[in-house]
């Protein structure tokens, strides 16, 4: 999933490079942007998606410059950035919460939703520590998050109603990915599921609201 970016970079110079007009003046640095671009390429197929982003960043940079300075004409083709549905409960907020959220923003633009009051409390059997507007507010805060909304009575047709590209899975959720695709496409809604495959907690220590609860407990109800 992590290389994903990388290959909409290489994918996009190499576009560039079968349209792109420049002066003589620019054949050395057309030729290094070249050399990079098969750097891109390279560490894309041995799964260095990192260094696979810095090469394409390179690539780039130089071909930007030729265009600044009217060595070389050529149109990026910036492609409209996916949503992607994450939803939860979100109550006190976590480190496994901001690495769901990080995971999900590098497949597009995150649409967050916080479960209703009464959602949580009819499948938990209890309310949530913080109220559905305040669970909004917090996740509307974080850097990975594009929207965040408080959900419907109906999760599904929730997802139907925002229209994302790919709906995103905790490793808790219970929904089945392709069942949850045919479901949605009963409801007219042409959606990928995809799913973080497991909890991520960093740095490491608590990762889990319920855990964070007990924890208080334990230290200010003895």
């Amino acid at each position: 999933m992590s290389c994903q970016r990388a290959e909409k970079y290489y994918n996009n110079l190499v576009n560039v490079l079968k349209s792109i007009k420049y002066k003589r003046e620019a054949e050395k640095v057309v030729d290094l942007a070249k050399r990079y671009i098969d750097d891109t390429k390279y560490y894309i197929d041995k799964g260095d998606c990192e260094t696979a982003l810095v090469t394409a960043s390179y690539a780039e940079g130089l071909l930007d410059s030729l265009k600044m300075l009217g060595l070389a004409s050529f149109e990026w083709v910036r492609e409209k950035p996916k949503r992607v549905f994450v939803a939860g409960t979100f109550d006190l907020l976590h480190p496994g919460h901001v690495e769901l959220f990080k995971e999900a923003s590098k497949l597009g633009d995150v649409i967050a939703v916080v479960a209703r009051d009464e959602t949580v409390k009819k499948l938990k059997g209890k309310l949530p520590v913080l109220s559905q507007e305040q669970r909004r507010y917090m996740v509307a805060s974080l850097k990975y998050v594009k929207e965040a909304y408080v959900g419907g009575k109906d999760p599904l047709e929730t997802v139907v109603k925002l229209k994302p590209d790919i709906v995103f899975l905790g490793p808790d959720q219970k929904w089945d990915e392709k069942e949850l695709e045919e479901e949605l496409r009963k409801r007219g809604l042409n959606v990928k599921v995809m799913r973080l495959k497991e909890k991520r907690c960093i740095p490491k220590g608590l990762c889990s609201s319920s855990e964070i609860i007990r924890r208080i407990l334990g230290l200010f109800c003895r």
